[in-house]
């Protein structure tokens, strides 16, 4: 009995090795440079937004076509340096839209954004 466990240790623990130490290729990334066509499609897409956590509490498509910003919903769940960079940001969208528009801005939008 011992023989035969013996025999298939050592089958298993070379069939292991083989498997295990084969030599993997190493990955090469590309970087591409966006064309100036490319460049100018993300002027278009790049729309500001408050970052909230937490769960959708109503649609703001009357906030976002009167004032250009969205807000962006994110789960409640938020690391140290997620909740910094969303108050971070937060902070200038509202200087944007204090500076722009004023202070009525913030009765649109029915709540106060994360970090302010």
């Amino acid at each position: 009995m011992n023989l035969s466990k013996t025999v298939i240790l050592i089958t298993f623990s070379a069939l292991s090795k083989s498997v295990f130490a084969q030599e993997r290729e190493p990955v090469i990334l590309e970087v591409k440079k966006k064309t100036d066509r490319e460049a100018g499609s993300d002027k278009k897409e790049n729309v500001k937004y408050f970052h909230q956590f937490g769960l959708m509490s109503r649609n703001h498509d009357d906030f976002k076509a009167k004032y250009g910003v969205t807000i962006f919903y994110e789960n409640c769940v938020a690391t140290p340096l997620l909740s910094d960079r969303a108050k971070k940001h937060n902070l200038e969208v509202a200087q944007y839209l204090t500076q722009k528009y004023g202070e009525i801005w913030k009765e649109d939008l029915g709540f106060l954004p994360y970090g302010l």
